[in-house]
């Protein structure tokens, strides 16, 4: 990028051609102070606080608005400059509230910093201050309008980012008022960053109100692990007080307490837009949570809580799971025919655990894994083949775009706001297969049938004749849509329909794969087949043919029909959350992604590291933890998995735990691969003209932790109300 040379503050210096003289003076370390200008949003220009003086100029120049030219010469510090702005200050407070004490802004508010630096000790005006209505945005946003300046960030952001036209400003003068042009909430799922973009209090956090002040949290990062784009989060927590170790008359022996998560910057991403269900459901950790082992009593027909011990030596020794004979090498075949284990990944598991648990079936002579309760259909031989083949960061080459069973807002939010950001940049064209949803993104609706792609394979659409002459054209498919009963088929069609798009891109992949959560990007980087080979179904169970069945986090309604109590299968879950679908003979408490650390894979094929935020409860263990020391420690040991680095050592074979990403780091080698020379050579294919399977549209609700969590239920309630009212 070309540089032009200007003078600030009487030294010379080089900075790029297209920026504002407020962007200049970061480049170089001068901090200018700002309310309107947010370096994610559009120029505004109106809070006028970030006056400079320029040499020739008759009066002061808004910087944020001004582009600078070459061997401009500017000043920043001079008594000018300060006089204005500290009569720009005088203004902003006439009407601002002397609340600091109880606002939970205090500590982070903008408006206080430059009090501090621009602020007189003393106010001319005498008149009354103003008040505004407070405006009801739903159970995330705590308005105090009266506090509010003007700085139409949230109106910028609701428009440009969340793609809704709701909020906006009217009247004149004094009388000036932010909010929604009629009373209704603020349905996005991006509505939590409006809190962090206002630059006072007049928008703050409703869960977090009153609850602390910044300088009492402590700061720990990690990612984000409820979607598959796993962004950069900052987890705050605070240490408990021995009172508040108690919930429902429970220890629940959590040393800290998670208050409220922010996105963050780390240069990975350019944006750090994140979702209300990253930022929010952590409150579902401490509703239904599963503190000890349980036990199923058919006596009393109620559960009873158990030692660890006392539940391992149930369910291992005497369900006849054969540990020791199995352990032994026992090559008896009908010992594997007679005691069949099965596996049943309902929404979240990290690397590390599905790995051990995997080899802890191998070794017990199962492989009937299974990813959620139906099969899906994904090719996961070739990362290309499940990645999105893109990163968010470079879709800048993008002309059109065809979305196939796949809502971006609910997968992958901000992949979502990308894909907008691009559109109002350069129009591009985007169209849509599937059942319609509200993409806030304008978009072409072709069809929520099967039948629409055929059609597009034959040539016989005129959709088709413009994407192949459309030089960078892509599809992004989902992953949960090929659950149906044509996925076999369906991911089939996308790779023909791939094929037909690279016509003029025969060495590019434009084909991309959406997952909406972890666990299916785990088993597929693990090249764990998550159900297509898997001959796990319930008749199996109701013939006996499974005599045990391991449930990991299980959520989604459609298990019912596989763990419902059975005569024949004895049940052995393994939950962070009491589940509420079913009957299972045995509990065992997990940790959360909140409370250990581990590796994930996203969609664009990056590994990720999460880390251990707080402790949690006493007696959780993790997958790994847990089956590892079952394998490998025996049933004579006391720990029961509390040892990390022995689990990692039985894992990988190393003796230090920093290496462990080396050898996950082969799972992301890249591969030279054209699709174009994949041929399709199946004879038995039959497609159903069906329409697409209505995938879960609630963003809010998709695993046991956001299940249990209060604010994420008050949020799905709102979203479906048409008003206020």
């Amino acid at each position: 990028m070309p540089k032009l040379p200007i003078i600030i503050n009487n030294k010379e210096y080089e900075v790029r051609a297209n920026a504002s003289i407020l962007q200049a003076c970061e480049e170089i370390g001068i901090i200018i102070p700002r309310f309107c200008y947010h370096e994610k949003l559009s120029v505004a220009g109106n809070c006028r606080i970030c006056l400079v003086e320029v040499e020739k100029s008759p009066k002061p120049v808004v910087s944020c608005a001004m582009p600078i030219a070459k061997n401009m010469v500017i000043y920043t510090e001079t008594p000018l400059v300060k006089k204005a702005r500290e009569a720009v200050l005088e203004f902003l407070l006439i009407n601002h509230p002397l609340d600091c004490p109880i606002c939970d802004q205090g500590g982070e508010c903008d408006l206080q910093e430059e009090t501090l630096a621009y602020g007189s000790d003393r106010s001319r005006y005498l008149e009354f201050k103003r008040s505004v209505e407070d405006k009801e945005c739903g159970p995330v946003i705590k308005t105090i309008m009266t506090r509010c300046i003007h700085c139409t960030r949230c109106i910028r952001f609701s428009s440009e980012v969340a793609g809704q036209e709701i909020l906006g400003s009217f009247g004149r003068g004094e009388d000036t008022e932010i909010g929604t042009y009629i009373q209704s909430f603020i349905k996005t799922e991006l509505s939590g960053n409006l809190v962090d973009i206002c630059p006072v209090g007049a928008l703050t956090s409703k869960p977090y109100a009153y609850k602390a002040r910044s300088w009492e949290l402590q700061k720990k990062d990690t990612i984000d692990f409820f979607d598959g784009v796993c962004s950069d989060i900052t987890v705050y927590t605070r240490k408990n007080s021995q009172s508040s170790l108690k919930f429902n008359n429970k220890n629940i022996s959590s040393k800290e307490d998670i208050l409220r998560i922010l996105p963050r910057m780390n240069g990975l991403y350019l944006d750090n837009w994140i979702s209300d269900k990253t930022r929010y459901a952590f409150d579902g950790l401490k509703n239904q949570r599963i503190l000890k082992p349980i036990h199923f009593d058919d006596n009393s027909n109620k559960y009873k809580e158990v030692l660890w011990e006392d539940a391992l030596w149930e369910i291992f020794i005497s369900q006849s799971f054969l540990w020791e004979s199995t352990l032994l090498n026992v090559k008896d075949e009908e010992i594997y025919t007679s005691k069949r284990l099965a596996v049943i990944v309902d929404s979240m598991i990290d690397l590390e655990g599905l790995y051990v648990l995997n080899q802890s079936l191998k070794t017990l002579g199962s492989n009937d894994i299974q990813y959620s309760t139906n099969k899906i259909h994904l090719n996961i031989d070739i990362p290309n083949l499940y990645l999105l083949n893109k990163e968010i960061n470079n879709l800048e080459e993008l002309s059109a775009l065809l979305l196939i069973g796949v809502n971006p807002r609910n997968d992958a939010s901000l992949l979502n706001t990308a894909l907008r950001k691009q559109q109002l940049k350069k129009n591009l064209f985007y169209s849509y297969i599937g059942n319609h949803v509200s993409l806030n993104i304008l978009n072409s609706h072709l069809g929520n049938n099967t039948k629409i792609l055929i059609s597009l394979l034959e040539n016989k659409n005129t959709f088709t004749k413009n994407y192949i002459n459309t030089k960078k054209s892509t599809i992004f498919f989902g992953a949960e849509y090929l659950k149906s009963i044509n996925g076999n088929i369906l991911q089939n069609i996308f790779y023909l329909l791939g094929k037909l798009f690279f016509v003029k891109n025969k060495n590019e992949d434009r084909l991309g794969c959406i997952h909406s959560n972890i666990a299916s990007l785990s088993f597929a980087n693990l090249g764990i087949s998550g159900g297509v080979r898997s001959n796990l179904n319930n008749n199996l169970i109701k013939d006996k043919k499974i005599n045990s069945l391991f449930v990991i986090q299980p959520y989604n309604f459609l298990a019912k029909k596989f763990l419902s109590k059975s005569q024949y299968t004895n049940t052995i879950t393994f939950a962070t959350h009491k589940p509420i679908n079913y009957v299972s003979d045995n509990i065992f408490p997990l940790k959360s992604f909140y409370e250990k650390e581990g590796y994930l894979f996203n969609i664009e094929g990056r590994l990720r590291k999460f880390y251990k935020t707080i402790s949690g409860p006493e007696n959780a263990r993790s997958i790994e933890t847990i089956f590892a020391t079952l394998m490998w420690e025996g049933l004579n040991e006391t720990d029961y998995g509390q040892d990390r680095i022995s689990t990692i050592n039985w894992i990988w074979g190393f003796e230090d735990e920093i290496k462990i990403s080396k050898r996950i780091e082969q799972y992301n080698s890249p591969y030279n691969l054209n699709l174009v020379s994949i041929k399709n050579n199946s004879n038995n294919i039959k497609l159903f003209f069906v329409p697409f399977f209505k995938a879960n549209n609630n963003i809010y609700i998709t695993d046991l932790i956001s299940k249990n969590s209060i604010l994420m239920s008050e949020t799905s309630i709102f979203n479906i109300q048409k008003n206020n009212f």
